[in-house]
């Protein structure tokens, strides 16, 4: 099978204005194929530092054996290892060629793709009432008592709580986030910096967290970025290229012996 050359990754991790963070990332990569997941926890408790400093791990190493939502539902079972399960986000992606690029998410961890010309989020966050209104037989007015209540996290990821898509191959760029730069970064900003950056995952990365600006209460959450470039199709060389390839070697080898 031909090379496809390989995914290259970005990563840069911001922490915010209340220490300490509590942003996590990994990155695992098996030949050409790369496994990515950002965790994003709800405080800045110690236990919840803890956690969102393993469970990217997890998610990856899991990932990459298994799949993404055994991945994010390994993750939250070690969530049940502290006093108070520890609440947290998470979005995971697994990118190589020849296949779409497989997205796992729970909570408010985001992943977007990069045509080129448009930066499309691929992913939702639901509340517990959008949840019960998706799911049916649940009334209006209990649905919309629970709007706010506390998104589901990883030690509720299971089956019927996670989501999954699939970005086309044709996307070739693709980014994960926690909301530190989904909230504070705007569309506009993003695309731009993805317009400038796009072809550079690491650069992109760095400039999308510099970008996160604080709200009106001077508040800035942590910020975290995970980008993944695809390489390009492969494509056979062109009969009158590859000629001319061979010509020009053989030239440069008759000179040699002249």
């Amino acid at each position: 099978m031909p090379e496809h050359g390989t995914v290259v990754v970005g990563t840069a991790r911001r922490p915010g204005t209340e220490p300490p963070c509590t942003d996590g990332l990994d990155v695992r990569r098996r030949g050409n194929k790369v496994c990515a997941a950002v965790v994003d926890g709800a405080d800045h408790h110690e236990d919840v530092v803890r956690y969102s400093s393993i469970a990217p791990a997890v998610i990856t190493h899991t990932g990459m054996a298994t799949g993404g939502l055994a991945g994010l539902i390994t993750a939250g079972r070690i969530a049940q290892a502290y006093e108070a399960a520890a609440h947290a986000s998470a979005v995971y992606a697994c990118m190589e060629p020849d296949w779409p690029t497989a997205v796992h998410w729970i909570g408010d961890c985001h992943a977007y793709g990069w045509d080129g010309t448009a930066l499309t989020r691929w992913t939702t966050d639901r509340a517990t009432g959008q949840r019960l209104r998706r799911d049916g037989g649940i009334p209006t007015v209990i649905a919309e008592a629970r709007e706010s209540r506390e998104r589901l996290g990883l030690a509720q990821a299971g089956v019927a709580t996670c989501h999954q898509v699939e970005i086309p191959e044709e996307v070739r760029l693709v980014l994960l986030v926690s909301d530190g730069v989904s909230d504070q970064v705007g569309q506009d900003m993003a695309e731009a910096l993805c317009r400038c950056h796009g072809a550079n995952p690491q650069a992109l990365a760095d400039a999308l967290v510099t970008a996160a600006v604080a709200d009106g209460d001077g508040y800035r959450d942590d910020a975290t970025v995970i980008a993944l470039l695809r390489p390009p199709p492969w494509q056979p060389p062109r009969p009158d290229a590859e000629r001319t390839r061979l010509a020009r070697a053989e030239s440069s080898e008759s000179d040699r012996t002249h």
